[in-house]
């Protein structure tokens, strides 16, 4: 769905924008956006750095202490897997015979001693628990994307947030200004003797009210301002967020997001888990099996002084059993596993049902006060201000046409906002971002 429509104010403002993210190299976060510079006063040296939404996501993502922790996280991981590649020490055994006891035994010159070394065949032990390690260390990266594809639409949200701030703020002075002139016009018809001093007052009250609301709107664009930049540490003075809100994104079919749903890391790592499950039922299986162990040395025979070799090998006898409650405790589990699956993945096709409707709504919403509502109501603010000045229409029916127009226009901003944050969403709960 792609939907272009005319500015709400003033019908020139650019629809050009484009709304993307680029991440680093485990996610790529694509939404539509575009760009469109936001007055600032400032002086050259001291202006804000212009910033786009993906400027923002890549800050995010790469100062972001949450992503960090991640680093951390795999280091011990890794020095698993070093420790599952280390095997047993191999066993250095000293021994004497025939020393020390009575008659011609009493001494050492008929003693035999043996110098020997043990090691267990473990091998393939060993390969499972590596592999065992290696994939549960697999499961850092899943959890990494997912909180990278989190951090990434809270930051595009809080962005997204912002810019409709400003586009509030926009129309907060334009009533403002349109409180100013329904002022001058109350003040005309009073001085030919058409108004009440009640209406010059009503108007100067509706200025002052504006005036406030003006101001609240600053305060909340600081505080959201303040909001976004956090997330990386930054200041909210030295970034100028920019963007266009109104321009729909592009959003693929039901089926086609429905495919994607499948790649969402979240899914991803329960798969992921069901093979630790399995690599792990097979270790256990392993580990239980008899390990040989091997034995050689050198034997000394005092009474002769000569050496000879010795040699032996160990095998534990009868069946291990100690594994098959494991083994049946990591069936269970790896069950358990694809059974959350199934029901994650039934409540992704709901959520993203359910969004695909809201954002067909968000359109129609846009595309009915863009085309029908606020050039009606346009028309008849125009046709009320004339009827007001020549003394046609009363104050109170004209203060209701002004109002219903700036209620229509703050209606559409939400609207924008509501299909560019529903549409964060899908790509979140699709993890279509993600790299390639």
């Amino acid at each position: 769905m792609q939907v272009n429509y005319g500015s709400p104010l003033t019908h020139k403002i650019p629809i050009d924008s484009r709304f993307f993210a680029r991440v680093t190299r485990y996610l790529r976060y694509t939404v539509g956006m575009g760009a469109v510079l936001v007055a600032v006063s400032s002086t050259a040296q001291d202006a804000p750095a212009p910033l786009e939404l993906a400027e923002a996501i890549r800050l995010t993502l790469a100062e972001h202490p949450d992503l960090q922790v991640f680093a951390h996280r795999q280091a011990v991981l890794d020095a698993r897997i070093q420790q599952a590649r280390v095997a047993q020490r191999p066993t250095i055994g000293l021994r004497t015979e025939d020393a020390v006891g009575t008659g011609e035994y009493d001494s050492f010159s008929r003693a035999e001693s043996t110098l020997s070394i043990d090691w267990v065949l473990e091998q393939d032990a060993i390969d499972h628990r590596v592999k065992a390690a290696q994939a549960t260390a697999t499961q850092v990266d899943f959890k990494q994307e997912i909180k990278a594809l989190d951090l990434a639409a809270h930051t595009a949200k809080l962005f997204l947030q912002t810019l409709a701030l400003q586009k509030r703020l926009e129309l907060a002075k334009l009533a403002e200004e349109q409180s100013r002139d329904a002022l001058a016009a109350t003040t005309k018809r009073i001085n030919v003797g058409q108004g009440s001093e009640t209406e010059r007052l009503q108007t100067e009250v509706e200025l002052a009210r504006r005036a406030l609301h003006i101001e609240d709107l600053q305060h909340e664009l600081t505080a959201s301002r303040y909001q976004l930049v956090a997330s990386w540490g930054g200041h909210e003075q030295a970034y100028l967020p920019m963007g266009d809100l109104y321009n729909i994104p592009v959003v693929a079919s039901f089926q086609q997001e429905l495919q994607k749903l499948q790649q969402h890391p979240a899914v991803q790592a329960f798969a992921n888990q069901q093979r630790i499950a399995e690599s792990e039922i097979e270790l256990a299986r392993i580990e239980a099996k008899p390990r040989w162990a091997i034995s050689t040395g050198i034997r000394r025979y005092e009474s002769t002084d000569d050496y000879g070799l010795v040699a032996g090998i160990s095998i534990p006898w009868g069946t291990d059993n100690r594994s098959t409650s494991q083994v049946r405790a990591l069936r269970a589990q790896q069950a358990e596993y694809h059974s959350e699956a199934q029901a994650l993945s039934r409540r992704l096709d709901t959520q993203l049902y359910v969004l695909l409707q809201e954002i067909n709504h968000s359109g129609h919403v846009i595309e009915t006060l863009t085309r029908q509502v606020i050039p009606l109501m346009e028309k008849a603010l125009a046709a009320s201000s004339q009827a007001y000045a020549i003394g046609q229409l009363g104050y109170v029916q004209w203060t209701a046409v002004r109002q219903d127009l700036l209620a229509s226009r703050t209606e559409l901003l939400d609207a924008y906002l509501a299909i560019h944050l529903q549409h964060i969403e899908i790509q979140r709960l699709t993890g279509a971002s993600l790299a390639q």
